[in-house]
């Protein structure tokens, strides 16, 4: 209770006050002057009895603070201060501090802002408030941190939905700290595995490419985003770039003619072609000038070149049917007929008008296939030779290279002396090969100036060569002694098979052995005969003179063992100034 003079707080159960003995029952009422003053019973009052001689001490007071007491006008007293329960407040305090630290670490957990507070502390917080913290960096020109913050963010959740625009958060602090390569890769990321029908990715990583002047990668990835976004943009962007196609004077398809292709350059820059499947242009051909398609199927594959630009490629593909000429025919129907007989080709053509159809016919009477490379029939009749049976072949050439079927007749020409082919009889008089042993050979021409050992394809065995002043001889090791199976020799003493020796005339030479008359290719070569049994005989001009060259004959014999004689004449100015004889342990095959 609060006394109503002093204005002290006692005991509630006081009725007297113990600091100014005053009555606490009610608040007095104020007096008025001329009203009688109450009187208070307080005999019930307890107080010590003082001793006698002893003075009334004042009562000790505990030492308080000093109250500032303003009394008013009327003789009030008012204090300033009073009595406060600070266990009450103490509690109070604890119990707020506790919710302050509850509700701040609920706001701290569970709100963003709060989670952004504790990403900007470094301690563990939403990836959300990680990335909001990593674009606050950035915002404030902390590139490095800002990357290392969203770096964090993308590791705590990889996969989210708004990856997409995460990712581009990430790309652009790449990009402004001067790391494109790692930019690249970003967004190289997003078209290929989380938006590869959009054109997001696409659209930074041709910029960056187109920054970096990779100009072929750039076009590539533009036409690669066409494909896989269907946006027209990035073709219209590309044709910016990317040079114009080559095109072909000539349309594809089938050509019933020989046709020169020409491939042009719409903007005149450099174009490269190939047949095959080599990548372009790296390993193609630069294009100079037409190209001239004969027979046959001819593809191309083009493309223009412009600095480190390649244009789209051109590919076409032509089928080249030329027509062939029919079969030329003959005046002499085949059969039998005495003595020799002459015969005249026919060219079958009945169109003259076309030049492309003007035939070339060429020949045989050797009994080869007839070739280009064969005598040209110009008109002249063609003697057959007596003696035995005469194969006339011969075939058609027009002006685009076609050439016919083959012409095939036969004759049989009686009355004529029959003359053999070279064969294994033929042989060095005095010395034929493989039965004249070194010591016989010795004996005949002497010692040779040198003798050394050799190896030579032709035999089995050890072989030694031994050089004379006209040639040479070389033996080989077989039973029956050191055995002579070559022979080359300018001596004109020396008589070759059948006679033949240096000094004759070609003529002379080939008169000896069958020769079916056939005259000279244009070249100066001429064919002597060939037969696929017995062998074959041909004569090859040099370039420079047709009557120099090299008259060669084959024969294969079939004893014990196949094997192959040579006889060769070296021929200058239509003269014989060498002979070679030579034994092949083995048959030379002939093809024709």
């Amino acid at each position: 209770m609060i006394c109503s003079n002093c204005r002290r707080e006692s005991n509630t159960a006081s009725r007297v006050c113990p600091y100014c003995g005053q009555y606490m029952a009610q608040e007095a009422l104020p007096l008025i002057k001329g009203d009688a003053v109450p009187v208070y019973d307080d005999s019930d009052y307890w107080a010590p009895e003082r001793r006698p001689g002893v003075k009334k001490k004042a009562r000790q007071q505990p030492r308080r603070r000093k109250r500032r007491i303003r009394r008013s006008k009327k003789g009030q007293v008012r204090v300033r201060r009073h009595m406060v329960n600070w266990a009450m407040v103490g509690l109070f305090a604890l119990i707020a501090v506790i919710l302050l630290a509850i509700g701040s670490y609920i706001y701290l957990m569970v709100t963003p802002n709060g989670q952004l507070i504790m990403a900007r502390m470094g301690r563990e917080a939403s990836a959300d408030a990680y990335w909001q913290l990593g674009t606050e960096l950035l915002d404030q020109g902390y590139v490095a941190r800002s990357i290392t913050t969203y770096e964090h963010a993308l590791s705590l959740e990889p996969e989210r939905e708004d990856l997409v625009d995460k990712l581009m958060l990430l790309a652009e602090a790449y990009e402004a700290a001067g790391q494109p390569q790692r930019a690249e890769q970003v967004y190289t990321r997003i078209y290929t595995t989380l938006q590869p029908d959009k054109s997001l990715g696409y659209r930074h990583v041709i910029r960056l490419m187109l920054q970096q002047e990779r100009l072929n990668e750039a076009t590539a990835l533009m036409t690669k985003a066409f494909e896989a976004t269907g946006d027209d943009s990035f073709m219209s962007q590309r044709s910016t770039l990317v040079p114009l196609p080559p095109t072909a004077t000539v349309p594809g398809g089938r050509q019933l003619i020989k046709q020169d292709v020409s491939f042009v350059s719409p903007q005149g820059y450099d174009i490269y072609y190939t047949t095959g499947d080599a990548p372009l242009p790296e390993q193609g051909t630069l294009y100079t000038g037409p190209i001239t398609l004969g027979e046959g199927t001819h593809s191309f594959r083009a493309v223009c070149v412009s600095s480190a630009l390649i244009s789209d490629e051109m590919s076409v593909k032509y089928i080249v049917t030329l027509p062939q000429p029919p079969a030329p025919n003959c005046n002499l129907a085949p059969g039998e007929y005495k003595g020799a007989r002459s015969v005249r080709l026919r060219d079958m053509e009945t169109d003259k008008k076309d030049k492309m159809k003007e035939h070339t016919l060429y020949f045989t009477i050797d009994g080869t296939q007839p070739t280009t490379d064969s005598p040209r029939y110009v008109g002249e009749p063609i003697r057959l030779p007596a003696g035995r049976k005469v194969v006339l072949r011969a075939i058609a050439v027009n002006g685009y290279g076609k050439v016919s079927n083959e012409f095939r007749r036969e004759f049989t020409i009686n009355n004529g002396p029959i003359i053999k082919y070279f064969n294994g009889k033929d042989d060095f008089a005095g010395i034929p090969l493989m039965k004249t042993v070194s010591d016989k050979f010795y004996e005949i021409h002497g010692q040779p100036q040198l003798v050394t050992e050799i190896t030579d394809d032709a035999v089995a065995g050890v072989s030694t060569s031994a050089r004379y002043q006209w040639g040479e001889a070389r033996f080989v090791m077989l039973d029956i002694g050191n055995t002579l199976y070559h022979i080359d020799t300018t001596d004109p003493n020396m008589k070759g098979p059948r006679g033949a020796k240096v000094g004759m005339d070609m003529a002379d030479v080939t008169a000896l052995f069958r020769d079916m008359g056939q005259p000279p290719n244009d070249r100066g070569d001429r064919g002597i005969y060939y037969d696929i049994k017995d062998g074959y005989a041909n004569y090859t001009a040099s370039a420079d003179d047709p009557t120099t060259g090299t008259l060669r004959y084959v024969a294969s014999v079939f004893d014990e063992t196949a094997s192959t004689r040579l006889l060769t004449f070296e021929v200058k100015a239509g003269k014989v100034e060498r002979i070679i004889m030579r034994y092949v342990d083995r048959k030379i095959s002939i093809v024709f």
